[in-house]
């Protein structure tokens, strides 16, 4: 039979092992999450917000914090993202591809995703390019502090050079200068891109990729003061949505 000594000891690691649970679900219900318009990854549609990266984390974090939805992910203009997830503790932004110059700027969960960054032309236009040097003679277009602006600029082509377009309507306005010939290339993930170009009542196989700048992941970018043990548990549920088959369902649905 416990003595009384050990009953108050067992009380006591109960309630401190549940302080520390408290707290460190509020520290993970006071990350701010931010994205863009970037489907199929994330996007809103007839006011709803959705995508495949937005029910991942929404699955995810329910592992965490049941109360959680998609109304608690705010959807801005990527360069405003990307300048607070720089600068504000406990913030989020996704889908964001995690490249050599960005790795240590942030710290990653994920990948949720593949991300092919390509330059893309009107077949019409008959483009080729073999080196960074045939850039220097078109017109490109970039969304503000994209990956495919930061490519560029690592490629020694400067914002000066490139036609750049920000807010949340950014990459429609790039398509619709890509087609009337305003732009002769435009920087951009791949497949996101092919997404638009039919949002947009385009045909995608008038359209070619001429140059691809780089392979890599799309993941979930925290900022740098954001708690490791933040980010492992938000990682863990991840990997758990991953691996209940959730992950598959939610790939199923938008890109079926």
């Amino acid at each position: 039979m416990a003595s009384g000594k050990q009953i108050m000891f067992i009380l006591i690691l109960i309630i401190t092992l549940s302080f520390s649970v408290s707290i460190f679900a509020q520290s993970v219900k006071n990350i701010k999450f931010m994205t863009e318009n970037y489907p199929p990854f994330n996007f809103k549609e007839n006011g709803n917000l959705q995508g495949i990266s937005v029910d991942l984390l929404t699955a995810a974090m329910k592992k965490i914090d049941p109360t959680f939805n998609h109304s608690k992910i705010e959807l801005l203009p990527w360069a405003r993202g990307y300048k607070i997830v720089q600068n504000e503790k406990n913030t989020c932004l996704f889908a964001m591809t995690r490249t050599e110059a960005r790795e240590n700027l942030f710290k990653w969960a994920g990948p949720l995703a593949p991300a092919l960054i390509v330059l893309t032309a009107k077949k019409s236009n008959h483009i080729k390019i073999n080196s960074i040097d045939d850039l220097k003679k078109y017109n490109i277009g970039t969304v503000i502090e994209d990956v495919g602006e930061q490519l560029l600029n690592e490629k020694g082509i400067s914002n000066d050079k490139l036609d750049r377009i920000g807010g949340t309507n950014a990459i429609n306005i790039s398509i619709k200068k890509l087609d009337k010939g305003r732009i002769d290339l435009f920087s951009y993930d791949s497949n996101v891109l092919k997404w638009k170009i039919k949002q947009n009542g385009l045909n995608p196989n008038d359209y070619e990729t001429v140059y691809v700048l780089k392979k890599g992941k799309l993941s979930f970018a925290f900022n740098k003061n954001t708690p490791d043990k933040v980010v492992n548990q938000i990682q863990k549920a991840i990997d758990e949505v991953k691996k209940d088959g959730t992950y598959q369902k939610i790939l199923d649905k938008y890109l079926k």
